[in-house]
């Protein structure tokens, strides 16, 4: 008989974090409507531009692109690895934890960083380093997991 171990926990995180990449399509959609803007963010090349970076604020479409390009950048690679973990019977606390805490940093880069003052909010530092704290610690809990593998 086949048995095999289901990654409950990743699963189960798997949903919100799904959910809230639904929102940031559809930002990126309806600003792209809004703007008849089809391909890339309706920019025109950034060496073209005489003004300043910071004299203009970025469009609506191109904060909405960023937010959905960030998050397909991270969770994608935290949630295999989260599933890696737990398939090698990592405790379902600590990733449970770990995808709170990465569910949580991605809701506030984008919309307490990337969405207030012109992109520049103080969620944006909060969510990119709490981001990476949360791909580094479960980089190393897999690879604590899988230690015995490398013959440690």
């Amino acid at each position: 008989m086949l048995t095999y171990f289901f990654p409950a926990v990743t699963s189960t995180f798997a949903l919100p974090l799904t959910a809230y990449f639904g929102l940031l399509s559809a930002r990126v959609i309806a600003a792209r409507k809004k703007d008849h803007v089809a391909f890339g963010d309706g920019s025109s090349s950034p060496t073209s531009s005489t003004k300043s970076a910071s004299a203009t604020a970025p469009s609506a479409l191109l904060i909405a692109s960023r937010s959905h390009g960030n998050f397909v950048e991270y969770v994608p690679l935290a949630l295999l690895l989260a599933g890696m973990a737990e398939l090698k019977g990592g405790s379902k606390r600590v990733l449970s934890a770990a995808l709170g805490g990465l569910l949580a940093f991605r809701v506030i880069h984008t919309e307490f960083g990337l969405r207030v003052r012109g992109g520049t909010g103080k969620g944006r530092v909060v969510g990119f380093m709490g981001t990476m704290g949360v791909l580094g610690g479960l980089t190393g809990y897999a690879a604590w997991l899988g230690r015995g593998y490398w013959g440690f």
